[in-house]
């Protein structure tokens, strides 16, 4: 099946249900781990049906990238009504926790994924999505320099150290749990939900108001 074929279908609502059961198990058990057969169990379906709508697992794994990525990239419209650089500064950082979250499996495969390298065909959409961030992360910090309440700093550095520290805490997320239940809080997702935004949030704030 040509990548055209991928990027120009329209989903049903059977291909949907079947990717949400392969992005669950891709997540839990690898992409390598995971069977078609797993995926049609779980599915209660026949292995030719999901052969017949994507033609093989590289390419469901591929459509479920496609289709999901796009929920990764900063929009503008969630922080860009906010007056304020700060608050602007905020909304922005909240959306981009947010999206994390909102897709926690596809999350968890493009960290494999990339930490893989197996499968250079996704290097394109990653490409893409770090270039479409670091410009709307770009026009977020020339806003505040021209407001006069930011300096400029690189926004691909600003970027990393946010994908740095989101990363950091999924990766090390069982000695988080082992100090979270120590402490009075409802969750891991709770706890990086609130004092990873904040985390961020300062961190942003510390690096752009910073003067030599």
């Amino acid at each position: 099946m040509p990548n055209y074929f991928i990027e120009h279908m329209e989903l049903n609502g059977k291909q949907l249900e079947i990717i949400a059961i392969a992005k669950e198990l891709f997540a839990q058990h690898g992409f390598d781990a995971t069977s078609v057969r797993d995926i049609a169990q779980r599915a209660n379906i026949n292995v030719a049906m999901i052969n017949y709508y994507f033609n093989s697992k590289e390419n469901l794994l591929e459509t479920l990238v496609k289709q999901g990525i796009e929920g990764y990239k900063l929009d503008a419209s969630y922080y860009e009504g906010e007056q304020d650089p700060f608050t602007r500064l905020d909304k922005m950082i909240e959306h981009y926790v947010d999206s994390k979250f909102a897709d926690p499996h596809l999350y968890q495969i493009l960290t494999n994924e990339l930490n893989a390298k197996k499968r250079g065909a996704y290097a394109l959409a990653f490409k893409e999505l770090r270039k479409h961030n670091i410009q709307k992360l770009r026009e977020v910090v020339d806003y505040g320099v021209q407001q006069g309440a930011f300096r400029f700093y690189d926004p691909m550095l600003l970027l990393t150290s946010m994908i740095g520290t989101f990363l950091d805490f999924k990766r090390n997320k069982p000695i988080i749990d082992e100090f979270l239940s120590n402490v009075v809080i409802a969750s891991y997702e709770d706890y990086s939900r609130t004092e990873l935004t904040k985390h961020l949030k300062f961190i942003m704030k510390a690096i752009l108001t910073y003067e030599n």
